[in-house]
């Protein structure tokens, strides 16, 4: 049986990033921090992923999340994923680097796709946002919907536009993600109900934040990274409860994971046997 891997991970793709030789695009998008995207492994696999780290922020900088996005890249392009990896991004690239995965995926409408977000997140009245770097000026609730980048809207884009497995890993529950944010009662990100056919992963439960650890890696990244070695022919709800109790043990219980899934059929990294 055919599994057809989506993993629309919350990193933006832009057009620039579409040929078919891994190359930088080294065209800045803007002056600081200049985004980069970096397109690796096969461009004709059925697996895609969209890595996006977010860390040069202009307002609360984070210390690991290129670690995170570029060492989630590497793992995914060793389990076959055509990969594109995306850092730094201000909200036109993010938007512009989503809407071209967008576009990648309805091209086949059935894969696995693998969205992947590391960086600043938000929620507002049950509706979570990915942090684009240029955050100087998000100072109240009001100004996310048209400066940051919708999760929900993402997942939905994925949905319609992948019709096998669409996965979404959200490592975006740290502090203070923009400068209204020490004001706000809303910590963390809220449930997502996935779309049948999909896993959504977070960090941390709803409404907690997230540990940056004291490592390469975050401590939910680095422990997804760890799991991912051995992930393969397991079912992906064991891998990510495998996740979970690697974070809740190494915080002392302090941080737990949350991910729901709404499954077709059950789906294996590298096929269930």
């Amino acid at each position: 049986m055919k599994q057809i891997l989506t993993f629309f991970i919350i990193a933006l793709l832009v057009s620039g990033c579409l040929s078919t030789n891994p190359e930088i695009i080294d065209k800045p998008l803007v002056k600081e921090p200049s985004p980069k995207m970096v397109r690796l492994g096969d461009p004709l696999s059925s697996q895609k992923a969209l890595v996006i780290g977010n860390r040069d922020y202009a307002h609360s900088p984070l210390r690991n999340t290129l670690n995170d996005a570029e060492d989630m890249a590497s793992r995914l392009e060793s389990m076959g994923f055509d990969i594109t990896l995306a850092t730094n991004l201000n909200s036109q690239a993010m938007t512009d680097v989503v809407q071209a995965f967008g576009k990648r995926l309805s091209e086949t409408g059935d894969d696995v796709a693998f969205f992947y977000f590391s960086g600043h997140g938000t929620q507002v009245a049950g509706k979570n946002f990915l942090i684009p770097t240029d955050n100087d000026d998000l100072r109240e609730e009001k100004d996310l919907e048209p400066n940051a980048v919708s999760a929900q809207t993402i997942l939905a884009m994925m949905e319609q536009a992948n019709k096998g497995m669409n996965i979404l890993i959200l490592d975006a529950c740290r502090d203070n993600p923009y400068k209204g944010s020490e004001k706000s009662m809303n910590r963390g990100l809220s449930r997502i109900k996935p779309p049948r056919g999909s896993l959504v992963a977070f960090a941390t439960a709803p409404g907690e934040t997230a540990l940056d650890g004291d490592g390469r890696n975050g401590v939910f990244t680095g422990a997804l990274l760890e799991t991912l070695k051995g992930a393969e022919h397991k079912r992906i709800e064991d891998v990510f409860m495998e996740v979970r109790n690697l974070v809740r043990d190494e915080t002392e219980e302090r941080q737990d994971p949350w991910y729901n899934a709404s499954m077709r059929t059950p789906f294996c990294f590298g096929g269930c046997q």
